[in-house]
């Protein structure tokens, strides 16, 4: 008789993660995907930067008397 317990080895081979046609394929996909990173750094610090920009002429119209400039 059989014993219950499952065997020790995968009754299906594992599922495996498509590979890159070459080594250079890969190079170039991930230079790119490098290069999106770095355009969404930019624009990411470009937005902090605004937002700082804003916090401080917030600041200074609250020094002034809290009201915005207006015509």
């Amino acid at each position: 008789m059989p014993y219950a317990y499952p065997p020790m080895y995968p009754q299906y081979p594992p599922p495996t993660l498509p590979t890159p046609q070459s080594l250079e394929d890969e190079i170039e996909a991930l230079e790119d995907y490098k290069k999106e990173l770095e355009d969404e750094k930019a624009s990411i610090e470009q937005e902090i930067s605004d937002v700082e920009a804003r916090i401080k002429e917030l600041r200074a119209m609250l020094e002034k008397g809290g009201k915005p400039p207006g015509p």
